[in-house]
């Protein structure tokens, strides 16, 4: 009974994921042909749209539709176990934003190679910066979708997605101003990665070069934990909705 779930979501979602990839390839393309912008900030500008705004737009029509159109109860009545109920929307709204990224991306890497690898920053680049926007979107757009309250409508899981964004920022500037400086002549290095990767805005550390010195292990563990504990939250919230 699972192939009918699949095809419910992906006749809903489809639309999305065609729209958010057209509009994003367009974007690229205009870029690249009217060259006003390096390669290497429209990479940033991508993966920027791509993963905050699209991934934000997927959240808000993910679960809280099923509220706002009273089919949970339908939902609940199949007999297909939730968490796969759970599971397969959860996927089907991550796919409208991973794959417009993963596309631009193949686009990018094609015009690098076409042009020479010395055109712009490198293969090597953007698929450490493709792969590390697509963590960070993942986890922005998980924490939106199972955080939202119960039965939250569109609008609702939009602000929840602002709000979780604004934590993201203002944790990143704290950690930079005052808790970095602060443990420069203290011995926990490890325990200070641990509290600054709880935000998954430093996935956008291993775009940058000179950090590649930081210890990317703790950065997936943290953040794979994190994410554990997310899904949970919102597995158990969608349980008690149906």
């Amino acid at each position: 009974m699972i192939m009918p779930l699949i095809w419910k979501e992906w006749h809903e979602q489809r639309w999305k994921l065609a729209f958010g990839t057209v509009v994003l390839l367009f974007f690229t393309g205009s870029f690249l042909a009217a060259k006003v912008t390096t390669e290497r900030e429209l990479l940033v500008v991508i993966w920027l749209l791509g993963g905050l705004v699209l991934s934000l737009y997927s959240a808000m029509g993910i679960f809280a539709v099923e509220s706002s159109n009273n089919t949970t109860t339908f939902l609940a009545s199949k007999p297909v176990k939730s968490w796969k109920v759970f599971a397969c929307k959860w996927f089907f709204g991550w796919l409208n934003f991973a794959v417009p990224m993963l596309a631009c991306s193949l686009f990018m890497a094609f015009n690098v190679l076409k042009m020479g690898p010395e055109y712009i920053f490198g293969l090597k680049s953007i698929i450490r910066g493709t792969t590390a926007t697509v963590c960070m979107a993942t986890m922005f757009y998980t924490m939106t979708c199972c955080l939202a309250k119960r039965k939250s409508s569109e609008a609702y899981v939009g602000f929840t997605g602002l709000v979780i964004f604004f934590i993201f920022f203002v944790h990143m500037i704290f950690t930079d101003r005052l808790v970095e400086p602060a443990l420069d002549n203290i011995d926990l290095f490890y325990l200070q990665e641990i509290f600054f990767f709880i935000n998954p805005l430093f996935w956008f550390t291993q775009i940058i070069p000179s950090s590649c010195d930081i210890h990317v292990g703790i950065l997936f563990i943290v953040q794979a934990l994190l994410f554990a504990v997310v899904i949970w939250i919102g597995l158990r919230k969608w349980q008690r909705s149906c």
